[in-house]
């Protein structure tokens, strides 16, 4: 109700859940934006330095009510997920039951994960596959921001987000990628 009625910020949505989410275990200095859904946070493990885009994290597959109604059954269909240090999650992503996420891994938008994904790993897709490992992530990302003429502005930053240079930061990508 508090989401809905205040919407809250990333930084506030993640305070709530740490204090108040039920989790199994909440890191430090994470970020999990408030459009997140955990369907079963104490099936749910979260480590340090972890960032959640706006991402579907289920410990249970839905369709067992609708089986065991159908064929008159009783069965369960659940999995713990672990998510563990230094880990990003992109918006759209699925992450289902039983799966346990990195340490050192980012997992793209609207990725499918229905298996473990591993350490020092980057998956994407429908379902999820590994694409390159965490360390060729970092060493393209570090060769495009070396061509950014903003690349001295980024080496300042203090932190995430530095109100002292973010606008100075934007009207240069601005110039950049429009020519305005």
């Amino acid at each position: 109700m508090w989401r809905k009625l205040c919407r809250p910020g990333a930084i506030d949505w993640t305070i709530y859940l740490r204090k108040h989410g039920k989790f199994q275990t909440f890191g430090q200095d994470c970020f999990i934006s408030p459009d997140s859904i955990f369907t079963d946070p104490r099936l749910t493990s979260i480590g340090n330095n972890v960032r959640i885009a706006g991402a579907w994290i289920s410990c249970h597959d839905g369709s067992v009510n609708m089986l065991n109604r159908a064929y008159g059954l009783k069965l369960d269909s659940v999995g713990a997920v672990v998510i563990n240090n230094d880990v990003f999650i992109g918006r759209g992503a699925t992450i289902l039951p039983g799966v346990t996420i990195g340490p050192r891994a980012i997992v793209g938008a609207g990725a499918v994960v229905g298996k473990d994904v591993p350490p020092n790993s980057v998956v994407a897709g429908n379902p999820a596959r590994v694409i390159r490992t965490l360390d060729e992530h970092v060493e393209k990302m570090r060769a495009r921001t070396a061509s950014y003429p903003w690349r001295e502005l980024i080496e300042r930053r203090d932190g995430d987000f530095d109100p002292a240079i973010e606008g100075e930061l934007t009207r240069q990508r601005i110039r950049h990628f429009y020519g305005k």
